[in-house]
């Protein structure tokens, strides 16, 4: 799938992030961010509105300890993504590549 490479490139810009004993729990965070990004674009939300939502402490989707990441999960998803692309679950796709790092 040529996500895949793009999705590789996202879990290294975690890099900075401790490691964590847990995992699964770390990658199902950064894939919750993944999806509301890609829910608030398929609501034609611009991507100056959806960081500012995902960035305001309020969204459950995302963690605090994520909050920095928003702005490049967001352009990622905005600009790197295809439309039909967002119909494949990127968020899904996005663990299954963090899981396997």
């Amino acid at each position: 799938m040529r996500l895949l490479p793009v999705f590789a490139l996202v879990v290294t810009s975690f890099a900075a992030v401790p490691v964590f004993a847990d995992q699964n729990a770390e990658c199902e965070m950064q894939a919750r961010i993944v999806t509301r990004a890609t829910e608030l674009r398929l609501e034609r939300k611009s991507e100056k509105k959806a960081v500012e939502s995902m960035m305001s402490g309020q969204d459950p989707d995302v963690a605090e300890k994520y909050i920095a990441a928003v702005p490049a999960i967001a352009d990622w998803v905005y600009n790197g993504l295809k439309r039909k692309q967002l119909k494949m679950d990127p968020g899904a796709a996005y663990f299954q590549s963090c899981m396997s790092q």
